[in-house]
């Protein structure tokens, strides 16, 4: 038990040296500003692919209260707000054409910002002459993830419904244990959920080849480091009162704050993957079309 402590306290050292070496701050703060621009545009496409599949207020209401869950009320208005003025409406075939291409480029923007961030993090760059086809790849690939978080809300909402049939049968058997045992449904279905979040980020975003063990375990950590940072950003937004400062610009504010500060935290959780696969003898290799800075 010491030896494993020791061995992540060496991992968590490491990393935060590292960590401070490549500017994260000014990584998290582009990404944040990213984010204000591409964050309905991502809802909305995300949205749209799981309404194929499901009712569209259904989904558009377990996407809000993922974000409530996440940001608070404050934020998840906003964010209602913005995607009910981000939608594309109108009879022209060439301005719904046009309307469609931006919203794609808007939505894929904060992953290509993100995608730069871990590149840096990971010490991987793309090599001279892949301009075109990089591009390209890259807006598909995030094109990917908004899929992927569009099948992350159908999942969403097949374990609500599981768990609401749960509850309805187990009622009257448990009695008063049945609230415990859908509290610590939800914690583990919330928790895994961010995880795989996480590590759908770990594996297709950066230009590298990452085994899935190391994936795992990097998300992992990353979700817990997740956790306490929400909590403890929870409590800063509740407390700052960014209303009064910033007037009707707070919940904005309020959402640029969040998203910087968690991009902080999933940057140092990537971080700690690349120096846990490192220490398992494990190195993390460039892509075909990328260049590793340091091997």
């Amino acid at each position: 038990m010491t030896k494993f402590l020791k061995k992540w306290f060496q991992i968590f050292k490491n990393s935060g040296i590292k960590f401070f070496e490549e500017n994260p701050f000014k990584h998290s703060a582009s990404t944040a500003y990213f984010t204000i621009f591409s964050l309905p545009a991502i809802g909305l496409v995300a949205i749209t692919l799981a309404g194929y599949f499901y009712e569209d207020d259904v989904v558009r209401t377990q996407f809000l209260n993922q974000i409530n869950q996440l940001m608070g009320e404050t934020s998840s208005e906003q964010i209602d707000s913005l995607l009910s003025s981000a939608t594309v409406q109108t009879d022209r075939v060439l301005f719904q054409i046009i309307g469609i291409g931006t919203l794609l480029f808007s939505a894929t923007t904060v992953f290509i910002s993100l995608q730069d961030s871990l590149n840096t993090i990971w010490s991987i760059k793309s090599k001279p002459g892949k301009g075109v086809l990089k591009f390209i790849i890259n807006r598909l690939l995030s094109l990917a993830m908004i899929a992927a978080l569009g099948f992350l809300l159908l999942v969403s909402l097949l374990a609500d419904t599981v768990i609401s049939f749960i509850q309805t049968h187990l009622k009257n058997i448990l009695e008063g244990a049945t609230i415990y045992i859908i509290q610590v449904m939800n914690i583990a279905i919330s928790l895994g959920f961010i995880t795989l979040v996480f590590a759908i980020i770990f594996k297709v975003l950066p230009d590298a080849k990452l085994k899935w063990r190391d994936v795992w375990v990097g998300a992992f950590v990353t979700t817990v480091l997740f956790v306490a940072g929400k909590f403890a950003l929870g409590f800063y937004l509740g407390t700052a009162n960014l209303t009064d400062s910033y007037g009707a610009a707070g919940s904005f504010v309020a959402i640029l704050v969040w998203v910087y500060y968690s991009v902080l935290i999933l940057l140092f959780g990537a971080q700690v993957t690349f120096i846990y696969s490192k220490e398992m003898g494990r190195i993390i290799l460039p892509t075909g079309g990328c260049c590793s800075e340091c091997y």
